[in-house]
């Protein structure tokens, strides 16, 4: 009896050490071929923010709600410079009605590395008319 479960037990690691031979082959080509579909995967998903593509956070800054236009305002500030889209939409935020989405959309454009010419001349404008500076 103990003859037979040394035999079993000797040939569980001749099994494992033989997985293991065949393992890391298959590992590195399975991480090559990921590495190489991925990549062109990759391009042509939409770009997301919240869980949610970016144009739908566009299309909810045309919410009644100020509190829904607030949201999309912080979720494309997070998309910062990685789609055109939200950038063009947050230089609209900034002449939102409601003050908080306006000061929302200030502290999302904060947040681009290069803004474009609509938000530079948004937050100059803005800056001018703020009845609140001193100057």
């Amino acid at each position: 009896m103990n003859r037979i479960s040394l035999c079993g037990y000797r040939n569980t690691y001749q099994e494992r050490d033989r997985i293991m031979k065949i393992f890391p082959a298959r590992a590195l080509l399975s991480v090559a071929l990921l590495a190489t579909l991925g990549c062109t995967a990759h391009d042509e998903m939409p770009m997301l923010a919240g869980g949610r593509e970016v144009e739908s956070w566009v299309a909810a800054l045309s919410d009644p709600s100020p509190q829904i236009r607030r949201k999309a305002v912080l979720k494309l500030g997070n998309v910062g410079d990685e789609d055109p889209a939200a950038e063009e939409a947050l230089a609209g935020a900034l002449r939102d009605t409601d003050p908080l989405v306006r000061r929302d959309a200030v502290f999302a454009v904060v947040k681009i590395e290069q803004p474009g010419e609509a938000i530079i001349t948004q937050l100059n404008a803005m800056s001018r008319d703020d009845s609140e500076v001193d100057p």
